[in-house]
């Protein structure tokens, strides 16, 4: 299964988010299309943050454990707006495939 932990502040901005696990749906070529679109929705936020917004999140990729971390220095409109689309879209893969796709929402 694959689990995103979305973490928020106390204002309710995404600061933070962790993907780890695998769906384990692969078709008989070998392709997991939920983990595949999983780690799409999860890696576009970085993309638009560092070449759009011109920011450097902190991040870490972790191969071998199939964890991938992100965290913000500060929450902006700019960033809540890419940060909530992934999330929505992220809820919408989980409400089709609930085998294998857990998102959390933490306030911290």
């Amino acid at each position: 299964m694959v689990k995103v932990d979305i973490y928020r502040d106390e204002n309710g901005n995404i600061i933070s988010y962790r993907v780890a696990g695998h769906a384990g749906c692969e078709d008989e070529d070998g392709y997991d299309l939920v983990c595949n679109s999983v780690s799409v929705l999860t890696q576009a936020p970085l993309i638009g943050m560092e070449r759009y917004l011109k920011l450097k999140p902190h991040y870490t990729v972790d191969e071998e454990s199939g964890i991938f971390t992100l965290k913000l220095d500060e929450a902006d409109a700019n960033t809540q707006a890419i940060l909530e689309t992934m999330y929505l879209a992220l809820l919408s893969v989980e409400r089709q495939f609930p085998q294998f796709v857990r998102v959390k929402a933490i306030r911290r």
